[in-house]
C-alpha cells in the first residue's frame, strides 16, 4: 500500500475529506442538508439528530487530531500512545462503511460509501507509516 499512495498524499486526501465532512455535518445541523440522508435515515426527532450530529463531529475532530500529531503537525509528547490509537481509525471507517451499505437511503449509499472507503484506505496508509 506504501507504494501506491504516499503519506503525504495521504494526509491531504483524509484532511479535505475531514474538512468536508465537519462543514457537511454543521450544514445537518443547522437543517440546511436534510437529516434523511445521515445515520441510515433512521433518526426520530431534532433532539436525536443534533446528539448524534454531534457525536460525529467529536469523532471527527478527535480523528483529526490524531491524524496531525501522526504528521508531526502537532507536537504532543503521546506519539506513542498515537501510533496504537490511530490503528482505530480505519476501523471506524470500515464499520461506517458497512453502515452506510445498509442505509435507508440510496444517496447515501451511492455517495458516501465511496468517500468512507477512500478514508478508510487513507487513514489505513497513514496507519502504517513508521517513523
Amino acid at each position: 500500500m506504501k507504494k501506491w499512495i504516499s503519506f503525504k498524499l495521504s494526509i491531504q486526501i483524509f484532511f479535505g475529506f475531514i474538512f468536508l465532512a465537519i462543514l457537511f455535518h454543521l450544514l445537518v445541523m443547522a437543517g440546511l442538508v436534510p437529516p434523511d440522508i445521515v445515520w441510515g435515515g433512521r433518526l426520530q426527532s431534532q433532539d436525536e439528530l443534533i446528539k448524534m450530529e454531534s457525536i460525529s463531529l467529536f469523532i471527527l475532530v478527535f480523528m483529526a487530531l490524531i491524524i496531525a500529531i501522526k504528521a508531526r503537525w502537532i507536537f504532543i509528547n503521546i506519539t506513542k500512545v498515537t501510533d496504537y490509537v490511530i490503528w482505530l481509525i480505519p476501523l471506524l471507517f470500515f464499520l461506517n462503511n458497512w453502515g452506510n451499505l445498509q442505509a435507508l437511503n440510496a444517496m447515501e449509499r451511492i455517495i458516501f460509501t465511496p468517500i468512507t472507503l477512500v478514508l478508510t484506505l487513507t487513514s489505513l496508509r497513514i496507519a502504517l507509516e513508521k517513523f
